[in-house]
C-alpha cells in the first residue's frame, strides 16, 4: 500500500513556521549581544518567551551567588518567600554541564511539597557555559512538557547569553565611562574646592532696636499709681505731667502740717504776750519758735511731695509702656521704674545671642540687622558690648546679651534678626562645627 504524496501547501507552511522560529532565534542572540551589562538578566528571562512559551523563569548567576533576575518583574525583593524558596531549589541542585530536565523527586522533602505551589511541573535546567566557563543557570518552567528542539534552543540562548556576559566582564571602560569618570571627578574636585574656600563664620540671633541713652520715670516716693496722662508709645514734651501718684493722703498730711503750724504760731503769740508779765512764759517762747521752724520745715516737706506726686517727662519723646490698666492702683515703691521715655529713632540694637550659637567676635564686629518691616533692606552696624555670662529669656534658654550701633537710625521697638559676623573659616569646618562639637563631646570620655 502506498502513502499519499505530501500536500504542498502544508510543507510550505512549516517551512515557513520554521524560518520564523529560526529569526526569533537570530534577534534573540543579537538582542543579547548588543544590549547593555544592567539589561542582560531581564533581556534573557522574559525576552526568551517570544521564543519558547513557557509560565516562569529565574536566573541564578555565579558571581552574585543567588538570584539575578525573575521573570514578569524588572525589579523583585529578595527578601520575597518565593524569591527565597527559588534560592533553597538552586542550592539544592548540583550544576551539571549538560542541560537536563529536573527531576522535582530529587528535591529535599521541604521543596517538593510546595513545588505546586510556586512552579510550573515542568521545568528545565540550562547551564550557562561560556568559553571560559560557567556563569550560571536557568531555570525554565511551563505545564507542557519540554522537547529535544526546545531545549537546544534554549542551550543556545544560554550560551549566548554566558559569552555576553563574559565579554562585557572583561572589557575595558568605554568612553562613556571614561567621561562619566571625569565628570564625577571634576564635581568631586569643585566640591573640595569649595568646601576648602575661607568664608566669614557667622550667627543669626534674634534683636530689637533699643534707645541709645533711655530716660526713665520712677517713683519719687512709696505710695500708689492714680493715673497715667499720657496713653502708651505716645510723643511727649519735656516737662508734660505722664504719671499721678494717690494725692488723697498727702494732701491730709500737708493739712496736718498746716494746722500743726498754725497751732504753733498761736502758742507763740500767746507766750509772747503772757512774757511782759512771766518771766517763765517768756522762756517758753523760744522753744515755741524752734517749734514753729520745725512745722514750717513739715509742711513744706509736704508741700513737695504733693508736687512731686505729679511725675513728669524728663525728656522730649515716646513714653513707652504697655497697658494702663496694669499701673492704675498698683502700690509702688521709691525709685521704681513705671515708664520710660526715649527718642523715638534710635540706631542701637540688643541682640540675644542663645548660648548654644556663642562664637568668638571681636569687640567691634560687623552686625547686620534684618527687621522684619523691610527684611530686604538691611542696615550696616558693629558691636560696642557684650556681656560676660548668660541670663535666661523669657523662652526659658540661656542666652548673651549684645548690643550694636547702626549706620543709621531706626523706628525704636522694631524687632528683626541680627547676623554678627566672626573671623574666616574654612567652609567645611564651618558648617560642620555643630557635629564636630558633639563629636569632641563623646571623645572626651
Amino acid at each position: 500500500m502506498t502513502s499519499p504524496p505530501p500536500d504542498p501547501v502544508r510543507m510550505q507552511q512549516g517551512r515557513q513556521a520554521a524560518l520564523l522560529r529560526l529569526s526569533a532565534l537570530v534577534h534573540l542572540c543579537e538582542r543579547l549581544r548588543t544590549c547593555p551589562s544592567d539589561e542582560l538578566d531581564f533581556v534573557l528571562v522574559n525576552e526568551s518567551h517570544n521564543l519558547l512559551p513557557y509560565q516562569q523563569a529565574a536566573l541564578y548567576r555565579t558571581d552574585k551567588t543567588g538570584i539575578a533576575a525573575i521573570s514578569g518583574t524588572a525589579v523583585f525583593d529578595s527578601a520575597a518567600p518565593y524569591v527565597r524558596w527559588l534560592g533553597r531549589v538552586f542550592e539544592s541542585i548540583t550544576p551539571q554541564a549538560e542541560a537536563r530536565m529536573l527531576d522535582i523527586a530529587t528535591l529535599p522533602a521541604t521543596l517538593r511539597d510546595e513545588w505546586a505551589q510556586w512552579m510550573a511541573p515542568h521545568a528545565a535546567l540550562i547551564p550557562l557555559l561560556g568559553r571560559h566557563g560557567r556563569v550560571g543557570t536557568l531555570l525554565v518552567a511551563r505545564a507542557e512538557a519540554w522537547t529535544q528542539p526546545d531545549i537546544q534552543a534554549l542551550c543556545m540562548i544560554g550560551g549566548e547569553y554566558a559569552e555576553s556576559r563574559q565579554l562585557l566582564a572583561s572589557q575595558p571602560p568605554g568612553p562613556r565611562d571614561t567621561r562619566m569618570r571625569r565628570r564625577v571627578g571634576a564635581v568631586i574636585a569643585a566640591a573640595m574646592l569649595v568646601a576648602c574656600f575661607p568664608v566669614h563664620s557667622w550667627v543669626l540671633a534674634p534683636a530689637e532696636v533699643v534707645p541709645v541713652a533711655p530716660t526713665y520715670v520712677r517713683a519719687p516716693f512709696a505710695g500708689i499709681v492714680h493715673q497715667l496722662d499720657v496713653a502708651p508709645n505716645t510723643a511727649v514734651h519735656a516737662g508734660a505731667p505722664v504719671v499721678e501718684l494717690e494725692r488723697a493722703q498727702l494732701e491730709s498730711q500737708y493739712q496736718v502740717a498746716r494746722k500743726a503750724l498754725e497751732v504753733a504760731r498761736t502758742q507763740y503769740d500767746e507766750a509772747i504776750q503772757a512774757g511782759m508779765l512771766d518771766a517763765k512764759a517768756r522762756a517758753q517762747a523760744g522753744e515755741l519758735k524752734g517749734r514753729i521752724d520745725e512745722e514750717a520745715a513739715q509742711m513744706r516737706y509736704q508741700s513737695e511731695l504733693l508736687h512731686r506726686a505729679t511725675l513728669t517727662a524728663p525728656i522730649d519723646g515716646l513714653a513707652l509702656y504697655n497697658d494702663p490698666s496694669e499701673w492704675i492702683g498698683r502700690p509702688v515703691e521709691a525709685g521704681e521704674r513705671i515708664l520710660m521715655v526715649a527718642p523715638a529713632l534710635s540706631r542701637r540694637i540688643e541682640i540675644r545671642l542663645p548660648a548654644t550659637e556663642v562664637a568668638y567676635f571681636a569687640p567691634d564686629a560687623r552686625v547686620r540687622f534684618f527687621d522684619n518691616v523691610h527684611p530686604n533692606h538691611p542696615a550696616e552696624g558693629h558691636l560696642v558690648f557684650t556681656s560676660y555670662a548668660s541670663t535666661p529669656t523669657p523662652a526659658g534658654t540661656l542666652a548673651y546679651t549684645l548690643r550694636a550701633d547702626l549706620d543709621s537710625d531706626i523706628r525704636l521697638g522694631l524687632r528683626g534678626t541680627a547676623r554678627i559676623y566672626g573671623p574666616r573659616h574654612l567652609l567645611v569646618l564651618w558648617a560642620l562645627r555643630k557635629p564636630l562639637g558633639i563629636v569632641r563631646q563623646w571623645l572626651s570620655f
